[in-house]
């Protein structure tokens, strides 16, 4: 009998539409590329003529867009930021749409180098705000979970690094990749979950390569001897 009511219930439920199973939830991720308008562009290391050429590409050719600095735009060029004359290339937009998934997954492949929680102090800090990747230079980094891009810069002791918001489960959430050898995201971008954002290094203050990854509940708040607004990211992959 139990068997019975257990069948009309689920019944009952897909013909009132409440058992809608085959309804997958989707995310829409934008990026931005560049593409090359011209032949024989050169490619620099920095944003003037005065900066040393490191190639050369082709008109038809896409990089992801980094941003821009003066009459230059900042590419991704062989894993690396680079520099082309803007009036030679042309930005546009790609949004993709990809099935959603809920909660954090883990941002890089390689071993927890150093945990959260309580530290020495030899390096500056009683409290380790989040986890230590070790991994070999060069290494992909993806987004922890689908969000907006609000810092892709190199600054201080995390020296290249990327800050992103997230809203999980109806909870506001914040994440910082750090000590990163390369950056492919750029401010304002909305990323989906597992997109490339760029690749492990040893920059700022790093004793080898490693990702620096931090999770905050809520926004960014950083304290070098407690907590604050961080949380064990280990608790929240799925």
């Amino acid at each position: 009998m139990k068997r019975i009511l257990t069948t009309m219930t689920m019944t009952a439920l897909m013909v009132s539409g409440f058992a809608t199973t085959s309804m997958d939830k989707v995310e829409a991720a934008t990026t931005y590329k560049v593409k090359i308008m011209a032949d024989g562009l050169r490619v620099r290391t920095g944003p003037s003529t005065a900066y040393k050429a490191v190639g050369i590409v082709n008109k038809g050719k896409t990089f992801n867009y980094l941003g821009v600095s003066g009459s230059w735009t900042k590419i991704s060029y062989s894993g690396s930021s680079r520099y082309v004359a803007s009036k030679y290339v042309k930005k546009y937009k790609v949004t993709t749409a990809t099935k959603a998934s809920s909660g954090f997954s883990r941002p890089a492949s390689g071993p927890i180098t150093q945990g959260y929680g309580a530290a020495s102090g030899v390096y500056g800090y009683t409290f380790h705000n989040g986890i230590d990747i070790g991994a070999a230079t060069g290494t992909p980094v993806y987004a922890s979970a689908a969000g907006k891009v609000i810092k892709s810069r190199y600054y201080g002791a995390y020296g290249n690094h990327v800050m992103m918001t997230h809203t999980v489960n109806g909870i506001a959430y914040t994440t910082v990749y750090a000590h990163l050898n390369s950056r492919s995201v750029s401010a304002g971008q909305t990323i989906a979950k597992g997109s490339k954002i760029g690749t492990i290094g040893a920059t700022g203050n790093a004793f080898g390569a490693h990702l620096h990854f931090e999770l905050h509940r809520g926004s960014y708040v950083y304290s070098a001897s407690s907590a604050a607004s961080s949380v064990n990211p280990l608790n929240y992959f799925n």
